[in-house]
């Protein structure tokens, strides 16, 4: 009997938690700073940044609905994160 064949087995429960992760993460709406911080692996502060430098555009990438309230745009996050890469 070939073992190598068994070599990786005891990955896939980790592959399998992986992918459960990247399925909560994809279908879970970007909607807040916080949101949009952690779909982009970002911390809040550098959401900040981006927003203060124009990186995400206000208008396009999120919506200002009071100077304390900011609505992000969840198509548009998501196209960020992939136009970045």
């Amino acid at each position: 009997m070939d073992f190598k064949a068994f070599e990786n087995l005891e990955l896939i429960p980790k592959i399998l938690d992986r992918i459960e992760k990247l399925e909560k993460l994809v279908a879970r709406p970007i909607k807040t700073k916080r949101d949009a911080a952690e779909f982009l692996n970002v911390s809040t502060r550098t959401i900040n940044s981006y927003m203060s430098s124009g990186k995400l555009k206000d208008g396009y990438h999120f919506k200002r609905k009071s100077d304390r309230i900011i609505e992000f745009i969840d198509s548009a996050i998501r196209e960020f994160k992939y136009s970045q890469g």
